[in-house]
């Protein structure tokens, strides 16, 4: 009995010590918060390594070569934030943790996405699919990911807008890709939406009222389509005279042929359709030319400078300075967030390169925005000849995603912090140790002394019972 009562007071004292020590890190990885973040990129990997903490709330395994994580994160019930951008994955990872939040599988070989992979991901706010293969999009695959406010489908293959969307996408990026119509059903569905960005796509024109049931739409992005200037057009032309939106007016026309490589803000109405007007509408035509004077004479900030008439070019530049300092105000912000930021570690804040050198230094210094690590030659030239993409095309999109989570930074996404170590915890660790250690020293010798009279009073009974009789 008295054994097992000091085998229980040694395990309660050794239980809070287990606990307070940090797990390892793995091998070749960064861990600048063990047990929070951890990461192992960079490695030449083939699999996940296998001392990972499930504790861990934040993991990047990007730039390696895994093939194929299926069912193997399920365990980490904590993992809110995973990359695994830059591998060779080629379909969409099946058992994922329910807990995540943040999903990167930027430049990935995937090329479709099914309901069944995202049925559990309920709890994801952000999608970043960058880069992929991606050539069709199930029906509802992404309907039941009710929290998702950031979806990133830039630089795939797809031909349409995918078909029910999640209501709650605040940003959504189909930049890059083979869409060439607007379906209107799927997209005035999204009443949340705020920021749009369809450029470099193969749109020829705006469906009619395509914009008018999003409320908080405040951006969009239709540069670099194949705008054909004629009477389908006048519904994107009347809002960019409007103004409602933050749009870029710099809209090129690619047909009709005569029409070709002129802004559309360049064109009145008679000149894109005139067939539309009739006797009774010469008044509605000669208010909208007076209102496009009024619009033009407005954005001309000096008098003296080149009249936007002889110069096609002037609108086109002006509207480029306007977003460039609009730009600018919103990085300045995100700026501010950041510095906000700087005392958590986070996969939206910390590169891999930053992680070594801070463990290097053993200082925490504020920490900006880095570029990581650009894929070897002999592995990028090995993409090219997979992708058939010419080497330019390619090196624009390295840039485009050399950083860890440099897609969308501007959305305000909301971010798992996960508390970090300090050097206080650690003086503390180290004294709880050392106060374990006494204890359990103390007990043995308490142990000790309690066995020899145990054992002396054994030797002491018989002699007095026989003096007795």
């Amino acid at each position: 009995m008295l054994w097992c009562r000091c085998g229980v007071l040694l395990v309660l004292c050794i239980c809070p010590l287990a606990c307070l020590i940090p797990p390892p890190c793995p091998p070749g990885c960064c861990c600048p918060c063990p047990g929070f973040l951890v990461l192992c990129e960079s490695l030449g990997l083939r699999s996940l390594p296998r001392s990972v903490p499930l504790s861990t709330s934040a993991l990047s395994v990007a730039r390696n070569q895994l093939c194929n994580v299926d069912h193997l994160l399920r365990p980490f019930s904590d993992l809110q934030e995973l990359s695994l951008s830059h591998n060779l994955l080629a379909r969409f990872p099946r058992g994922l943790p329910p807990s995540l939040e943040s999903l990167l599988l930027q430049e990935n070989r995937i090329t479709y996405i099914t309901s069944g992979a995202l049925r559990q991901l309920g709890n994801l706010t952000r999608l970043d699919l960058e880069d992929n293969r991606i050539r069709a999009i199930q029906p509802g695959a992404l309907q039941g990911l009710n929290k998702l406010q950031v979806l990133t489908l830039k630089g795939n293959q797809l031909t349409s807008l995918p078909v029910k969307l999640p209501l709650s996408l605040t940003h959504l990026d189909l930049s890059a890709n083979c869409i060439s119509v607007l379906d209107l059903p799927s997209l005035s569905a999204l009443v949340n939406l705020q920021i749009l960005k369809i450029n470099s796509n193969c749109l020829r024109s705006v469906p009619e009222s395509a914009f008018d049931s999003l409320p908080r739409l405040r951006s969009v992005d239709l540069t670099n389509n194949l705008w054909v200037c004629e009477c389908d057009i006048l519904y994107l032309y009347r809002w960019l005279l409007s103004g409602r939106l933050r749009m870029a007016t710099d809209l090129v026309c690619s047909e009709p042929v005569h029409f070709a490589h002129r802004l559309l803000l360049n064109l009145s109405v008679m000149d894109i359709c005139p067939r539309v007007l009739k006797p009774n509408e010469r008044t509605q035509q000669l208010d909208l030319n007076s209102a496009l004077e009024r619009k033009l004479e407005t954005l001309t900030a000096k008098p003296t400078g080149p009249s936007p008439f002889k110069n096609k070019r002037y609108l086109g530049n002006l509207s480029k300075r306007v977003s460039q300092k609009t730009t600018a105000g919103l990085l300045s912000n995100d700026a501010h967030k950041t510095r906000v930021l700087t005392d958590h570690y986070s996969l939206e804040t910390l590169t891999y390169e930053e992680c070594l050198s801070l463990n290097k230094t053993q200082s925490v210094s504020p920490l900006h925005l880095k570029t990581t690590t650009s894929i070897p030659d002999k592995e990028q030239n090995c993409r090219d000849n997979i992708t058939g993409r010419s080497p330019h095309l390619n090196a624009t999109s390295a840039e485009g995603t050399r950083s860890l989570l440099s897609t969308n930074r501007d959305a305000s996404w909301p971010t798992p912090v996960p508390r970090p170590f300090t050097q206080d915890s650690a003086v503390v660790i180290s004294l709880l140790a050392v106060l374990c250690v006494l204890v359990v020293l103390l007990m043995l010798a308490v142990l000790l002394v309690l066995k020899k009279v145990l054992l002396h009073q054994q030797r002491v009974a018989p002699l007095d019972v026989g003096s007795g009789e």
